[in-house]
């Protein structure tokens, strides 16, 4: 069974704009995951490599995928892997105003190549849907490989439908909120048909404006939906 969690990390920052990233890396480590997807991090000297300091706090190994160039850095997403990562890279999504990038990983578990990406939407809703009809795209082009796609969509009521599984949702969970400021579920984990649905939960910290989310999977062993 493979655990995953994605956590949009507010620039390391709480609601109140106070540092937490040491808060957030000892929760991380806690949970214990094999995979972790974030956003909003910076990795530059002014709000520190934050992507580089949870890696390394945490001994997992480090993919960065950068959606803006910010002041001697750069700020977007990040996976963090405790198994090794493959075929790593960084695609950009169509967007108005502030850019924003999906982050594509491999890596194998159980002698089969998994996907794991990571991304976050646009608030913009003009521009989340486009990213949303490119994200469906992609996903479905990966129908014969397993994938889990997290993130922060900014919105309420994503779905991947038929091609990727709400994992919140296939445990009767899709009413847990996961911006706790405007109890709103906007972050996600889609899980492809070749996947069990072991476990799903969100986790009442107040690190971030964000909750982080997580699930445990295991490989089902079935045929993938036509």
């Amino acid at each position: 069974m493979l655990r995953f969690v994605s956590y949009n990390i507010h620039s390391g920052r709480d609601l109140f704009w106070r540092r937490r990233l040491l808060e957030m890396g000892e929760t991380l480590q806690a949970l214990q995951p094999d995979f972790i997807g974030l956003q909003e991090i910076h990795q530059n000297s002014r709000y520190g490599f934050q992507a580089t300091y949870l890696a390394e706090a945490l001994q997992y190994q480090l993919a960065f995928s950068p959606s803006l160039a910010i002041a001697d850095g750069y700020y977007g997403n990040a996976l963090l892997s405790r198994l090794p990562l493959t075929a790593i890279a960084s695609v950009p999504l169509p967007a108005r105003q502030e850019k924003r990038s999906l982050l594509q990983a491999s890596s194998t578990y159980e002698s089969q190549s998994i996907q794991i990406w990571v991304t976050h939407c646009s608030l913009h809703q003009a521009s989340r849907e486009r990213q949303l009809t490119l994200l469906r795209r992609l996903a479905e082009e990966y129908n014969d490989a397993p994938l889990l796609l997290m993130g922060d969509f900014n919105m309420t009521g994503a779905s991947f439908a038929p091609w990727l599984i709400d994992c919140a949702r296939a445990c009767g969970l899709e009413r847990k909120p996961t911006l706790p400021s405007i109890r709103r579920r906007i972050d996600y984990m889609f899980a492809s048909p070749h996947w069990r649905i072991a476990n799903y939960e969100t986790i009442p910290v107040r690190w971030s404006d964000h909750f982080p989310i997580l699930t445990d999977l295991e490989l089902a062993h079935s045929t993938p939906r036509e």
